[in-house]
């Protein structure tokens, strides 16, 4: 059963939905993509399949992420590594508070800069990780507009200049050496995040560990199968650490 719930991060309240299959289960908590949210493709279908497996499911939308009534308050364009970090330990946070979760049995999925959240917040109440085309180190990925206190991604939307200082702060080759056991899923046709950056994560990471780099699949795993592929084996490895 899906519960729409909210907690507040930085006095912002932020929209969720909570899919607890019986009291004290282990709980994933799923982060989205930069400009994703909590309801973008892979994530309800995802939050499914773990409630049929006995998991509560945490999924949310960070700050200015979401549409309608789904939608977090807070602007895109103030959007940081800090900020959305703070965002999950919020996440975490009401977890604890609502009693209504183990939280001996932590894990997170992360997508992208969703993974680069779980990544470098290192918060160890997570037993088991889990990450999707997840870069190591952002590239510039906006273009700089002239006198004006913002820069644009490919997308149109914008972010503030101090997006890229913000990542200055994170070291995510160093967060990962203490990353609990760490699954990397990947897309060999990845066109915004390189498959390199997998392979690079996934060396740098401890054991227990595993690296999955899937044929044909993009950045998004906009294909059916691979969406199908990348369920299993979150849940699998979800359910060997957490179970």
């Amino acid at each position: 059963m899906e519960q729409a719930i909210t907690f507040y991060s930085d006095q912002q309240r932020i929209v969720g939905n909570l899919h607890p299959p019986y009291c004290n289960a282990p709980c994933v908590i799923t982060l989205h993509g930069l400009e994703s949210s909590k309801d973008s493709g892979k994530w309800p279908q995802l939050a499914a399949r773990l409630y049929n497996e006995g998991f509560a499911c945490l999924r949310f939308n960070f700050r200015g992420c979401g549409s309608g009534a789904e939608q977090s308050e807070g602007a895109f364009e103030a959007t940081s590594l800090s900020g959305r970090i703070a965002d999950y330990l919020s996440a975490l946070q009401f977890l604890a508070d609502s009693g209504a979760v183990d939280m001996e049995r932590l894990g997170v999925i992360g997508s992208s800069f969703g993974g680069m959240v779980a990544i470098a917040a290192g918060d160890s109440r997570v037993k088991a990780m889990v990450c999707l085309a997840t870069p190591y180190a952002l590239p510039q990925i906006t273009t700089a507009v002239a006198g004006r206190e913002h820069e644009e991604l490919p997308s149109g939307r914008r972010l503030r200049k101090g997006f890229y200082d913000d990542l200055q702060h994170y070291q995510l080759l160093e967060a990962v050496k203490r990353a609990p056991p760490l699954l990397v899923l990947h897309g060999a046709l990845d066109e915004l995040v390189p498959a390199e950056h997998a392979r690079i994560l996934y060396e740098a990471a401890p054991e227990p560990k595993r690296l999955e780099i899937i044929e044909d699949a993009d950045h998004v795993f906009s294909r059916p199968e691979h969406v199908a592929r990348v369920i299993e084996l979150s849940v699998d490895w979800l359910k060997k650490y957490l179970s």
